[in-house]
């Protein structure tokens, strides 16, 4: 299970339900329906609800303090060093390859990375794109990650009228400078993080040619960058620079485990929620517990 699972909705809304359960049960005393507070079996419901909530929540909030998140430069120096096992946790700054081509989405949005959602056949993007933070640059190569997040929409794709009052939920997108957090296995710079790259940019070139779509009528700049694409510009073509590769570390999937996890977005505090979380539903699940366990010693 990937180190990323945590960010599934249905995990939040585990382990809020003691809360919701609490809520429900001061709403109905307030409404004069007090028999449903007191009645065994719903404090019973209540104190299995708040065990699963506690477990979860619990387990959540260590797994997102399970890896450690270096920088650049010091994920570097230990991974020379024999020093860095397993996962690591990168974050920073998305940004596009050095003279990349501009990739566009199925539905029209220039982007680094796109995940299409419910289209049928999946068309996400498997485009290598860099991790910039203030201690240097590294390579991710996005293919079989899973995504999880929202990036922010630009001022000039909104001006294009393409996000502007069109939300499209269904197709998440990475765009240039959005903030990213990447779990999975750093290569330093070296003829393995070479070779990684070179076997990314193959598999761009075949995944991009067969997903090429152009259409008319679309807003610029997107209509101009198709129309280069049509006179003969290289516009589904890997990135030049990724055929030989980049003297640049790398974050890829491990070669065996959990897939690589990318973040897109910032979760600073989604850990203290959970663990926040797992305090309140500890106290739920003590409180409800002793009232069933009183109940069964004490009848009537």
């Amino acid at each position: 299970m990937s180190v990323m699972t945590h960010e599934s909705r249905w995990r939040l809304l585990v382990g809020a339900a003691p809360v919701i359960g609490v809520a429900f049960f001061v709403w109905a005393a307030a409404q004069g329906e007090g028999d449903v507070a007191r009645s065994p079996t719903a404090r019973a419901i209540l104190a299995v609800v708040a065990a699963l909530g506690t477990a979860v929540a619990w387990w959540t909030a260590r797994q997102l303090r399970a890896t450690p998140t270096v920088s650049v430069s010091r994920a570097g120096a230990l991974a020379q060093a024999g020093q860095l096992a397993g996962h690591v946790t990168l974050r920073g700054r998305a940004r596009a390859l050095p003279d990349a081509v501009p990739l566009v989405s199925p539905d029209g949005e220039l982007c680094l990375w796109f995940d299409s959602g419910d289209a049928a056949p999946p068309r996400d993007s498997v485009r290598p794109f860099l991790l910039v933070d203030d201690s240097g640059e590294c390579i991710v190569l996005p293919a079989g990650a899973e995504v999880t997040g929202h990036g922010s929409v630009p001022a000039s794709a909104a001006r294009s009228g393409l996000a502007a009052g069109q939300p499209r939920p269904a197709e998440r997108l990475l765009r240039n400078g959005d903030r990213v957090q990447v779990a999975g296995r750093f290569v330093a710079a070296s003829p393995e993080s070479l070779a990684l790259q070179v076997q990314a940019a193959s598999l761009v070139a075949r995944t991009e040619a067969s997903q090429a779509q152009w259409r008319s009528g679309d807003p610029l700049p997107f209509r101009d960058l198709r129309a280069a694409a049509l006179a003969g510009a290289a516009f589904v073509a890997a990135p030049p620079l990724a055929r030989h590769g980049l003297l640049l570390p790398v974050i890829a999937a491990p070669e065996s485990g959990p897939p690589l996890g990318i973040r897109i977005g910032g979760d600073d505090g989604e850990g203290g929620v959970y663990g926040l979380l797992a305090v309140v539903d500890s106290v739920v699940l003590v409180v409800s517990s002793s009232l069933v366990a009183w109940a069964m010693l004490v009848p009537g």
